[in-house]
């Protein structure tokens, strides 16, 4: 058996065929977008206790950005009156273009944020995150999710025109 007294991946470097190609490839990346792209995305340091559950957070916002711009685009259309509000929501899934992908995003969208704010709020009781020194943030999470709570409530008592059109 024989033992290299410098690492394999030095060795393999001495050849000149590999240090032509790593030259290539390292004055790419030391290039200044490219550097902050590395330094940022690729090799940017993270904790060893990193896993995907730490991903709700982000994923919470998406769906949150999602559903405010559905939502101010479905506002754009509707008609908040009990004798409109069936022939808005007709208008909004029929004429509007890509207004029916619009409604079922936005109202789907509503069950998958909730859905990852309680995966998120789970992973956090989990983890320990309402324990000092974080008792504050953890308090504001909780006010958020009340609001969230809230706000769900009215969007979903906001077409009651239609469906009292629907019951009668």
């Amino acid at each position: 058996m024989v033992f290299l007294k410098k690492p394999l991946s030095r060795a393999v470097e001495s050849f000149p065929a590999v240090e032509a190609i790593d030259r290539r490839r390292t004055s790419i990346a030391k290039q200044p977008i490219f550097s902050v792209i590395n330094d940022h995305l690729i090799e940017y340091p993270t904790p060893a206790n990193l896993n995907y559950w730490w991903g709700f957070g982000s994923l919470a916002g998406i769906c949150l950005v999602i559903q405010i711009l559905t939502g101010i685009f479905l506002a754009m259309h509707y008609t908040c009156h009990v004798d409109l509000a069936f022939a808005s929501v007709e208008h909004i899934m029929r004429d509007v273009e890509g207004g029916w992908l619009l409604r079922y995003m936005h109202a789907n969208g509503a069950s998958m944020f909730f859905i990852v704010v309680y995966i998120h709020l789970f992973r956090g009781l989990y983890y320990g995150s309402y324990a000092s020194p974080r008792e504050f943030v953890w308090c504001v999470g909780v006010i958020i999710l009340l609001l969230m709570i809230i706000t769900a409530f009215i969007g979903y008592v906001l077409p009651w025109g239609l469906r009292l059109v629907i019951f009668l």
